[in-house]
């Protein structure tokens, strides 16, 4: 059982991966799911991937564009009360879904992985 104030709230939001020399990197902007709204049956976070990508981006990234590197989003289902990543296929088949998992609390909850066409890139080797 964990203790309450050791509790990680889980989060909603999108992330990108980016190649590193030993592996990739994450970044991304999240919310404490509790603090979003719903809209329809869902949350998700107001923010999108092109108004985040500047702000995310460290200045070694600004010449590329938001859809340079794969991407994706978490958002939460009330049908089914299951979180889902609507992400690049290659985020999926490198299994890094399992960080955005880790990273943002996912993992004692329904999750569901999706491919979202918004998300598609070919520019991770």
């Amino acid at each position: 059982m964990r203790d309450k104030f050791d509790y990680t709230p889980s989060k909603l939001g999108i992330f990108w991966f980016l190649p590193t020399r030993t592996g990739h990197r994450f970044i991304g902007l999240a919310h404490d799911a509790a603090q979003v709204d719903f809209i329809g049956g869902f949350k998700t976070i107001e923010e999108g991937l092109v108004d985040t990508w500047p702000k995310a981006a460290d200045g070694s990234l600004s010449r590329y564009g938001y859809e340079y590197f794969p991407s994706g989003r978490v958002n939460w289902r009330e049908e089914d009360n299951a979180f889902l990543i609507l992400a690049d296929a290659s985020i999926f088949r490198r299994n890094l879904h399992k960080v955005v998992i880790e990273h943002w609390n996912l993992g004692g909850e329904t999750v569901h992985l999706l491919t979202d066409p918004h998300c598609r890139t070919n520019k991770l080797p």
